[in-house]
C-alpha cells in the first residue's frame, strides 16, 4: 500500500522533496500534510485508516527494514543455504522476506544517494574513468 502511492513520483515528492531548491513563489506541502495526505488517500481504498502522524512513522519503518536489506544484501558472506536453494529460494526471495517488495523500493529509492549509498549504489568504477590497462598497476584517468 505504502509502495503503490510512492511510485507515483508526484507523490514522492511531497513525501521525501525533489532534492532540488525550493522555489520562494508557490506552496509546497509540509511532510505532516503530505502524510495525512497519504493516510486519507490509503484509507479511502480501504487499506488502513490513520493520522498522518502514525503514517509517517509507518513509513519511516518500512524505510528503515529496506534499508537493513540493502545493506544485508551488500555484506560479505551473502548467500542462501542449501535447504534454501532446495526449496528453489532466491536471493530476491530473500530480500523480499527483509522488506516485502524490494524490488519496487529499489526501483524507487535505489537512486537516492541519501538512502542508498552511492558507494552501494555504483558497483566498480564511475563510467567517466578509464582504465589504463597496459600497466601492472592498474592506472586510472578521468576523462576531460
Amino acid at each position: 500500500m505504502i509502495v503503490g502511492y510512492l511510485e507515483d513520483p508526484e507523490h514522492l515528492v511531497e513525501i521525501l522533496g525533489s532534492g532540488r531548491k525550493t522555489k520562494v513563489s508557490g506552496k509546497h506541502p509540509s511532510k505532516q500534510t503530505a502524510f495525512g495526505v497519504m493516510a486519507l488517500h490509503l484509507a479511502s481504498l480501504g487499506f488502513l485508516v490513520c493520522t498522518g502522524a502514525i503514517m509517517q512513522k509507518k513509513f519511516d519503518k518500512y524505510l528503515a527494514s529496506f534499508k537493513k536489506a540493502r545493506e544485508w544484501s551488500m555484506s560479505t558472506g551473502v548467500g542462501l543455504i542449501e535447504e534454501e536453494v532446495t526449496r528453489g529460494m532466491t536471493i530476491e526471495d530473500k530480500l523480499n522476506q527483509r522488506c516485502p517488495f524490494h524490488h519496487k523500493m529499489y526501483a524507487i529509492f535505489g537512486h537516492r544517494a541519501n538512502i542508498v549509498p552511492l558507494t552501494i549504489a555504483e558497483d566498480g568504477l564511475p563510467p567517466e574513468v578509464e582504465v589504463e590497462e597496459d600497466s601492472s598497476i592498474p592506472i586510472f584517468f578521468l576523462d576531460s
